[in-house]
């Protein structure tokens, strides 16, 4: 693991755990509905991407395969999405500037490794990977 993606990884999950012990991390009323459909991105993302295949960190996996069904079809990066939506809804439900702060240093790190890790799925599948970027949006369908 490189430098920058031991920060990367190490800052994410220092976030993660900041919104799990800062108070409350399950959102209220409908923006719980928001959370359960982070959560199912995020579930789908993962079982479409095979457990073996799965890389916390944006280096790629020497065995990995090429994954574009599921999710993939539409987003190159469902668990980053899923996960914004999941933490993002708690912060709009319990709303503090603090907790603002963090999600966007967590939406920065997430951009960063996606940044990083295209890098990676291009020298691993060159033109497909190419191909494939072209076809999709990186975190948000018609936007980004």
């Amino acid at each position: 693991m490189s430098k920058k993606s031991f920060i990367l990884v190490s800052v994410q999950f220092a976030i993660f755990a900041f919104f799990i012990f800062s108070g409350r991390i399950f959102a209220m009323n409908y923006w719980f509905l928001i959370q359960v459909l982070g959560f199912i991105i995020s579930t789908w993302g993962i079982l479409a991407m095979k457990i073996g295949n799965f890389n916390v960190q944006p280096e790629v996996k020497p065995k990995a395969l090429f994954i574009t069904s599921g999710p993939y079809k539409f987003i190159r990066n469902p668990m980053y999405a899923g996960l914004i939506l999941f933490f993002g809804a708690s912060v709009i439900s319990y709303y503090s500037p603090i907790r603002l702060a963090v999600l966007i240093l967590l939406i920065y790190v997430f951009i960063e490794k996606i940044k990083l890790e295209e890098q990676f799925l291009l020298i691993k599948f060159d033109v497909k990977y190419s191909n494939y970027k072209k076809k999709t949006y990186r975190l948000i369908p018609f936007i980004y």
